[in-house]
């Protein structure tokens, strides 16, 4: 079958990448029945540039640039449709392609370091006003090449679907027949935005470009990439997360097999390249390594949970905020709420597998793959090869998944080192089992809360500890210690914490590990707001308060929470009394963007629904106030599938280690959630006239916490850990 599969992609489903990079840093999507398909660094063949992000045609045609890859959160759709809008250009009459190698395509100062790269949900946040004014640029030089040939003032004129008109006389110009002339007059860099009561597309329920190609099979993923010449690699890698390759006892046997080519020693994994990936992956198996298993060659997982839980009782921690006196007031005594939550190490899991095709000549490094990091790639390859980064040529194609997992360049090196070996393009595809085993993962985190309330069982006093391997300490570690060497992902949520706490005492403690983590979508907040939300349910339990309402008291000073808070308890009917066999849950998330980039409000209101002896989720009510909607569509889907994901965290995955490997293989054992498990969900988009805000990653975390104490309501069993399952 699988056979069959990949003979009927080459035969007629997806072809060729075409048309490769003219000059370096050039990158495109490939999307045949949507994008250009063309080099945009020196702008489409044949067209005018008028600003970094738009190119006119002659014939009215207008490419739009895109600088954010596509990995289904939307912006396929949405950043065009902002340039779209502030150009008056005719959305039926566009084309998308993605650009890159310039900086106006990187995210600048909001940064620690100019890059570009898809995460953190910043993309609207960054480039919302950035492609305003692009927009604005390019519709203030169109007009104004028009009003020289009417021989009218600009004033005059105004701009509607791609024409210039005259209103006095009711002449009109195409944009194709000024581009020439616009491209040629300089830009105002602070250009004259369009009020928010003019936007005919910002804030519209445009359908999303990407579906049709996505539907009958022409998208391209990186797994469908296909260039002339090209050979397949598949990996060996050592059982251990931490093992090194220190030899192939078997290598000339390996290289006598049919359709191998070679057999390329890494690091951290061995390839064999062969002439097609079966062959190649025939031949990876049959190799006999020789291995050192590194610092995790005692790793396991009870000694981990062991290590977290006594972090959690040593004398000292490293703080990260103090308010009032927490510890006098804890020590005072008073009716105590006290808990300890846990959540494990998880891995991406993505959908389509890590792969990348990699072409190192003498005069440059190709690459085409899905990529979350350009820049990120660029600087790996140009290390490697003593290349400069402007060298080296990305093609991004769709992401079939990534979460944050293609945001780092581990398998566009292996494919590196394999063309290198072999002097042609390689593309190496890294199985389900080795992406599993050999992935970054999130941390798993341990946390003890303790609060005091007054009378009206309000909090007096609280104190929070987290303790975990750190995930700044592994790949920030000259952040944290800028920051007094605390983890900010850690604590996310709770060292800056919304809620009315007069007397609060926020630390951690690193307990180190030799595990590869990284980012992941929603970062350390999966298990921060769990244990928050779940410890400000436990505190509204011992108060005997509504947790609606509790939030309500405790969030009264923050009007934008409140108005969050009523939203979802008016959409979700909260005062109305559950059918029988139904219990429900309620939190809520500022979710705060990294630097303070952006703050997102999401209030949710869960419904747990008895089936046998077990539970199902059967509705989630989200209210979320994000700013302006760009695309309320969008934001509909970018929570649909955060609940999703979060759900497949809350009751399924969980990543163990013995001997240094890791326990997991594939989605027999690290399932995920099944379409018929996949509650109905409603979205309520608050208004608001804040700019944009982050939206991607903000409905995980109150996830798990609102499954938990729908589940307490029901059974009256806490449930502190993750994955919690859904067993009566």
């Amino acid at each position: 079958m699988l056979q069959q599969s990949e003979h009927a992609v080459n035969v007629s489903r997806r072809g060729f990448l075409k048309g490769s990079a003219a000059l370096a840093g050039a990158l495109c999507i490939p999307l045949p029945v949507l994008a250009s398909g063309r080099t945009v660094d020196s702008g489409p063949h044949g067209t005018n540039e008028i600003t970094d992000w738009i190119w006119i045609e002659p014939n009215g045609k207008i490419t739009l640039g895109l600088s954010q890859c596509e990995c289904g959160q939307g912006v396929y759709t949405g950043m065009p449709q902002i340039l779209a809008d502030e150009l008056d250009a005719d959305w039926e009459n566009i084309t998308v392609t993605f650009v890159t190698g310039r900086d106006a395509y990187r995210t600048g100062a909001a940064y620690e370091e100019p890059q570009q790269f898809v995460g953190a949900s910043m993309s609207a946040t960054l480039f919302y006003q950035r492609l305003r004014i692009a927009g604005a640029q390019a519709r203030e030089v169109l007009t104004i090449a028009a009003a020289k040939q009417l021989h009218v003032r600009p004033g005059q004129c105004y701009t509607e679907k791609g024409r210039v008109f005259h209103g006095a006389t009711g002449r009109s110009i195409g944009y194709g027949e000024l581009a020439e002339a616009a491209a040629k007059l300089p830009l105002n860099p602070t250009p004259r935005l369009k009020a928010e009561a003019d936007h005919k597309l910002i804030g519209k329920n445009l359908l999303r470009l990407d579906t049709p190609a996505k539907v009958d099979g022409s998208a391209e993923f990186g797994i469908d990439v296909r260039v002339p010449g090209m050979l397949y690699g598949a990996l060996k890698m050592p059982p251990t997360v931490t093992g090194k390759v220190t030899g192939i006892r078997n290598a000339d046997v390996v290289k006598a097999m049919p359709g191998v080519q070679a057999v390329v020693q890494a690091p951290d994994a061995a390839i064999v390249v062969a002439t097609s990936y079966w062959l190649a992956k025939k031949g990876a198996d049959a190799l006999e390594l020789e291995v050192d298993p590194g610092a995790s060659r005692d790793l396991d997982s009870d000694k981990i949970m062991a290590a977290r839980v006594a972090a959690l009782g040593a004398p000292e921690a490293v703080v990260a905020t103090t308010l009032g006196e927490p510890d006098a007031v804890l020590a005072a005594g008073g009716k105590r709420v006290e808990a300890d939550y846990h959540t494990p190490y998880i891995v991406h899991a993505t959908m389509e597998s890590v792969n990348a095709t990699v072409h190192v000549r003498d005069d440059a490094i190709e690459v085409w793959g899905p990529i979350q990091g350009q820049d990120f790639v660029r600087n790996a390859l140009g290390k490697l090869y003593q290349r400069k980064p402007e060298t080296i040529i990305v093609h991004t194609t769709f992401l079939g998944g990534s979460f944050g997992r293609k945001f780092l360049p581990d398998f566009v090196v292996h494919a590196a080192r394999a063309s290198a070996a072999v002097g042609k393009p390689v593309k190496v595809i890294r199985s389900r089992e080795d992406d599993i085993r050999h992935g970054f993962y999130r941390p798993g985190v341990s946390g003890r809360f303790r609060a005091v309330l007054d009378e009206k069982g309000m909090p007096k006093a609280m104190h929070a500890r987290l303790t975990g391997q750190s995930l700044y300490g592994v790949i920030k570690a000259e952040r944290m210690a800028q920051h007094g060497g605390w983890d900010e992902t850690m604590l996310e949520a709770i060292y800056d914490c919304v809620y009315r706490v007069p007397n609060l005492k926020v630390d951690m403690i690193d307990v180190k590990q030799p595990i590869p983590v990284s980012f992941m979508r929603s970062v350390g907040s999966t298990s921060s707001i769990f244990m928050l939300e779940s410890f400000v349910n436990e505190m509204a339990d011992a108060a005997g308060m509504d947790p609606y309402r509790y939030r309500r008291a405790l969030l009264a000073h923050n009007p934008l929470a409140v108005r969050t808070l009523d939203a979802a308890a008016k959409a979700a009917n909260w005062d109305r009394k559950p059918a029988p066999g139904v219990t429900r849950g309620f939190t809520f998330n500022l979710y705060t963007g990294r630097g303070e980039a952006f703050q997102t409000y999401v209030a949710m209101a869960l419904e747990l629904e008895r089936a046998g002896k077990a539970f199902k989720v059967r509705r989630v009510v989200c209210a979320v106030e994000c700013g302006r909607s760009i695309n309320p569509n969008l934001i509909r889907a970018n929570i649909e599938g955060g609940i999703g994901f979060a759900l497949t965290n809350t009751l399924k995955s969980e990543i163990t280690f013995k001997g240094g490997v890791v326990q997991q293989s594939n989605f027999h054992d690290y399932p995920l959630l099944q379409l018929s498990e996949m509650p109905k969900i409603e979205t309520v988009i608050v208004e608001s006239d804040r700019p944009p805000q982050g939206c991607g990653e903000v409905s995980l975390g109150p996830t798990a916490p609102a499954v938990a104490h729908a589940l307490y309501q029901a059974t009256k069993k806490r449930r502190r850990a993750m994955p919690m399952g859904l067993e009566g």
